[in-house]
């Protein structure tokens, strides 16, 4: 069986997606803890290929978050920053236990915030949120 986990990479808890045979198979949102007990230790899901948002080419502030102050624009950085962190840290356990990954850099028709579009491309009917869909997203396209 082949398995493909799509990360979207968060603060507190991560999109993931999983991927079993090319299907959608489950949606989760998972803390860097839980990833590492539920899925890490998983011997089928240990062997897997994870597709990661690489929010780390984010080197800099878009234009669309520039704002006139720059304690708004301040924080919108520093969420930034976070999310680059737990990045970092995904990567870091994945090496540790010698699991394939792919840095996918961030693109456009992310289905974060298509649902619509998600649902067409993959046939999911569950419960999804923007993180869970993004994470698909990139798993999806560790697929192609």
């Amino acid at each position: 069986m082949s398995i493909v986990i799509g990360v979207d990479p968060d603060s507190k808890k991560h999109g993931i997606a999983i991927y079993k045979d090319g299907k959608l198979d489950d949606l989760l949102m998972m803390s860097l803890p839980e990833i590492v007990d539920d899925l890490f230790q998983t011997e089928s899901l240990g062997h897997a290929l994870w597709a990661i948002e690489d929010v780390n080419t984010n080197k800099f502030v878009y234009g669309r978050n520039q704002h006139a102050s720059k304690a708004a624009q301040s924080k919108i950085a520093m969420g930034v920053g976070k999310c680059q962190q737990a990045q970092t840290e995904i990567v870091r356990m994945l090496d540790h236990y010698g699991i394939d990954y792919k840095l996918i850099k961030p693109q456009r028709g992310n289905w974060a915030k298509n649902k619509a579009q998600f649902e067409k491309v993959t046939g999911w009917t569950g419960r999804s949120n923007e993180d869970t869909r993004s994470a698909a997203y990139f798993g999806w396209l560790a697929l192609k």
